[in-house]
């Protein structure tokens, strides 16, 4: 899988790489995804509360996943957007095995 790391007014550290790298990768154990592209922000505008902006897309097949979430700290802001993508990942695994399931129905109909 390709990891495309982006930051917008911020400067990334080798830390802050290898973090965001370990929790993308992690969720290949969920499914197999070809491309994912994360964008982490500092906003300029305001100088406290939630001023961390984490994005997260995953291209798996021809079907595009993306999720974001704000936060006080870069990390937490990788850490609030994982869960989201997981359950996108859940949902669209569960589709897919209906779909299959669907299929089977059908078939047995046929040939009984």
């Amino acid at each position: 899988m390709n990891i495309t790391i982006k930051g917008t007014h911020l400067d990334l550290t080798a830390s802050i790489k290898q973090y965001v790298e370990e929790k993308v990768g992690s969720l290949l154990k969920f499914i197999q995804a070809t491309e994912a592209k994360v964008e982490l922000e500092r906003d300029q505008h305001h100088r406290t509360g939630l001023i961390f902006r984490s994005e997260i897309t995953l291209i798996v097949g021809g079907k595009i996943m993306r999720a974001e979430a704000s936060a006080e700290d870069v990390y937490a802001a990788v850490d609030l957007v994982l869960p989201k993508l997981k359950e996108q990942i859940s949902k669209f695994k569960d589709k897919k095995n209906d779909l299959r399931r669907k299929g089977a129905r059908l078939a047995k109909r046929k040939w009984a």
